[in-house]
């Protein structure tokens, strides 16, 4: 429960994130492939100034440091070369664009590199007519490493390099094809989660006390709150960006201690012994002190290798553990509450993308999700390395477009349970789907507008609207809007050796009933019948159709003797209460 808050808001900042990937061939990115020295050779991102002269094909050129000079404000005492086979590597400070460029004119270079004075490239100052020569920027870690090579005199440390238009894959990205099913995955292992409790004995069940039931404010709550953090972010974002990487390490710490430490009890239950006991955190058993080490170091894995090659996987692994600890955690009670929060996070995209820009000077969201321009990444998000790409751009999805539509997915298959519905029958599998196909139109769209998309702008209908017009054509409408189970179902789990939730999720105890109807078969009930009871839902089962429900599938049937109730966190079976009341 404490960690409710958090999860809040990492999902919010992670729903500004959307889908971030290489598009179609941009101009105004340089690819610069360097070829000797060795020790540099790779692919490199520049940009190409506004009204640069850009190459229509790879053209090589040496690296040239103005002696005497480096920022290029003065005349070049010498060259190197013939004319128009380099590239003048300056400073971005002391004069203007339009002056360094003449200088390096004159002494018959192709164009200028500029080097920037932070990791960023900023090429917004000065004139921007350069007439036939390359204006290219580059960050300040790639400058300086040109630079020191081309002072080091000797043929071999001249910096040769190709300077081309950087085309990315095309739309068929196998990268990309990953992280949608990747995502998809983790909508499926989300539901998988959150239907934990109606699964007897299932480790990672929830306690009564660990779930959140969204109530009717919460919609335009996270709406609120989500506003207001993002324009936090985009004022405050060189301040804030350790605050968001502290506060996502944290959270991955937590979930993936909770998970394995879970696991680890209920597959070895000598783990389960007590050592002591810590406040506000309660017992700490053996599967605690073998479980966190282990979440640390993926966390301290991350922080590591966030900006390397290996980063990916460490942040994936934190990310996967959040995104399903938040659909185990979080629940809707119905449609009515999913559609609310939907439809208000999908004309939250639309504005913090494409309108905020007429209120801020850019797009809150785009600059949130890029950093705000500190040279790091908001971690919010899930990352696939690039293949085939020159520059090994990753491709990026936002935890918000994972979290919000697996709220839906995750009732949906919740429904489906308490209703009896296979995956042919039920919500659940159609929905998928839609978040699939929701999922390929965002890459189409960011494709086709060369920009970082709302991914929620397409999940949302592609979700919700197949749910409700099935829901229609089915005549379940109102079953799903009240959250209920639909009624040719029979209203209780199965998948355990007793009916032991109503449809809401409460654990059944056996009472003496009240004159009334069973809420399984709809016959009568006489006073002081025996009956399966949730008194909070004034819902019950009676004789009849308990004993229907104590039939155990065999993919479900046990050949082992149960476990002691401390040794899981599923709700206790009605089996045993029921025996009690019998004797």
């Amino acid at each position: 429960m404490a960690m409710v808050p958090l999860g809040l808001v990492l999902t919010a900042i992670g729903s500004a994130i959307g889908v971030q990937a290489g598009g179609e061939a941009d101009p105004a990115i340089a690819l610069i492939a360097i070829k000797s020295p060795s020790e540099i050779a790779g692919n490199y991102a520049g940009h190409f100034a506004q009204d640069s002269s850009t190459p229509t094909s790879s053209v090589d050129l040496l690296a040239y440091v103005p002696p005497g000079d480096a920022e290029g404000c003065a005349s070049y005492p010498g060259a190197v070369g013939s004319p128009g086979d380099f590239l003048a590597v300056v400073g971005s400070q002391s004069c203007s664009l339009a002056q360094k460029v003449e200088r390096a004119r004159a002494a018959g270079a192709k164009g200028i590199m500029v080097v920037s004075d932070t990791k960023r490239v900023n090429l917004d100052v000065g004139d921007t007519s350069f007439g036939a020569e390359m204006v290219i920027g580059v960050p300040k870690s790639l400058g300086e490493v040109i630079v020191a090579r081309s002072l080091a005199g000797g043929a071999e440390h001249l910096v040769r390099m190709s300077i081309s238009i950087y085309s990315p894959p095309g739309l068929l990205d196998v990268s990309l094809l990953l992280l949608v099913c990747l995502a998809t995955s983790l909508i499926v292992a989300g539901a998988f989660f959150a239907t934990a409790d109606l699964r007897l004995g299932s480790p990672i069940a929830p306690k009564s006390e660990e779930v959140v039931e969204m109530g009717k404010f919460f919609p335009l709550a996270f709406c609120v709150v989500g506003s207001v953090v993002l324009v936090v972010l985009y004022f405050l974002m060189q301040y804030l960006i350790y605050v968001i990487i502290f506060m996502f390490c944290l959270g991955g710490t937590t979930q993936l201690t909770e998970l394995l430490h879970k696991c680890l009890r209920y597959r070895f239950t000598a783990l389960q012994h007590k050592l002591f006991t810590v406040p506000l955190l309660g017992p700490i058993e053996v599967a605690h002190l073998i479980a966190f080490p282990c979440a640390v170091s993926v966390a301290l894995s991350w922080v590591f290798f966030r900006n390397g090659d290996q980063g990916w996987i460490f942040q994936d692994i934190i990310g996967a553990s959040f995104l399903c600890f938040i659909q185990r955690t979080l629940r809707l009670p119905n449609i009515k509450l999913a559609v609310a929060l939907l439809t208000l996070m999908f004309f939250f995209d639309i504005f913090w993308v494409f309108i905020s820009p007429v209120f801020f000077e850019k797009s809150v969201m785009v600059v949130v999700a890029t950093g705000g321009g500190t040279g790091e990444s908001v971690p919010m998000l899930l990352r696939i390395p690039a293949i085939n790409d020159p520059l090994g751009r990753d491709r990026m999805l936002g935890f918000g477009d994972i979290a919000l539509p697996g709220l839906l997915i995750s009732f949906l298959r919740r429904h489906d349970l308490l209703s009896r519905r296979s995956l042919r029958s039920g919500y659940f599998a159609p929905a998928v789907a839609g978040y699939f196909v929701g999922m390929c139109a965002a890459f189409t769209a960011l494709f086709i507008m060369k920009m970082g998309q709302p991914a929620l702008l397409y999940l949302v209908p592609c979700t919700l609207a197949p749910t409700l017009v099935l829901a229609c054509a089915r005549r379940e409408l109102g079953a799903l809007w009240q959250g209920t189970p639909c009624p040719s179902g029979e209203g209780a789990q199965v998948h355990g050796s007793t009916c032991s939730y109503c449809p809401s999720g409460h654990t059944l105890k056996p009472v003496l009933a009240e004159a009334g109807r069973c809420d399984g078969c709809g016959k009568s009930v006489p006073s002081g019948a025996q009956v399966m009871d949730c008194r909070q839902c004034n819902w019950y089962l009676c004789g009849p159709c308990s004993q229907k429900a104590l039939t155990i599938p065999k993919p479900f049937r046990s050949t082992t003797p149960a476990a002691p109730a401390a040794a899981s966190s599923a709700p206790p079976s009605s089996a045993a209460p029921a025996a009690a009341a019998a004797g």
